[in-house]
């Protein structure tokens, strides 16, 4: 009777006592070890065509889009690869604000978004670092910091890590340009995600002046 493979992987093996039978080896073997390997296919309709029951771990090579994937039990999942992580263009604009709630919104000066997409790693945890110069009128405080939603459109989608104080601040009209970084976790493996910097000041009064700012996005294991 076969018996499986000694690791434990499910190819099974003819035993010296079964009847000769070349198709069922050959048919075992090939099965057992493709289903094991890392699978080529053209599209991802070609591999929904052809894996009809796809078992947690196989992997797949997907050749329109040049990307790895593995099924977890639920789906198909990026494999993340050690892309460069995400990194915005540096936006040098001046611009003053006077919400005190995170938004984009400008009261004067030059402003363009600063954002980046991204692919949520295979851990599904990034880190974000915003760095901003930022300066006040009087005495109130300048804050920066990201915003992380669902989807490869930039400001749209599901919100899943809220504006909140984690990025850089400065209180007082002698400007300084900081950084900080965030830890963000639960994304979705192989998930298209946007991130972008918001502002806002503490206090009434005044205004504040925000420019020089960068944003990153890097995958964490």
């Amino acid at each position: 009777m076969a018996t499986e493979d000694s690791y434990g992987q499910g190819v099974m093996i003819a035993a010296l006592t079964d009847p000769p039978d070349a198709k069922t080896l050959a048919q075992n073997l090939a099965e057992g070890i493709v289903a094991l390997s890392n699978m080529s296919f053209a599209s991802s309709s070609e591999r929904s065509a052809t894996i009809t029951s796809p078992v947690e771990g196989m992997r797949t090579w997907l050749r329109d889009v040049d990307r790895e994937d593995i099924y977890d039990g639920t789906g198909w999942r990026q494999v993340w690869t050690g892309i460069t992580p995400a990194v915005s263009n540096v936006q040098a604009d001046t611009y003053t604000t006077v919400s005190a709630t995170y938004t984009t919104a400008t009261t004067g000066g030059v402003y363009a978004h600063c954002q980046v997409t991204f692919t949520a790693p295979a851990s599904g945890k990034i880190k974000w670092t915003v760095m901003a110069r930022l300066e006040h009128s009087a005495s109130n405080g300048v804050l920066a910091t990201a915003e992380v939603r669902a989807g490869s459109t930039p400001g749209s989608g599901a919100i899943v890590d809220a504006a909140s104080d984690w990025g850089p601040s400065h209180f007082g009209s002698d400007g300084a340009r900081s950084g900080a970084s965030h830890v963000v976790s639960g994304l979705t493996p192989g998930g298209a995600y946007n991130a972008r910097i918001l502002h806002r000041m503490t206090g009434v009064g005044g205004a504040g002046t925000i420019s020089l700012r960068e944003l990153i996005v890097e995958p964490l294991a």
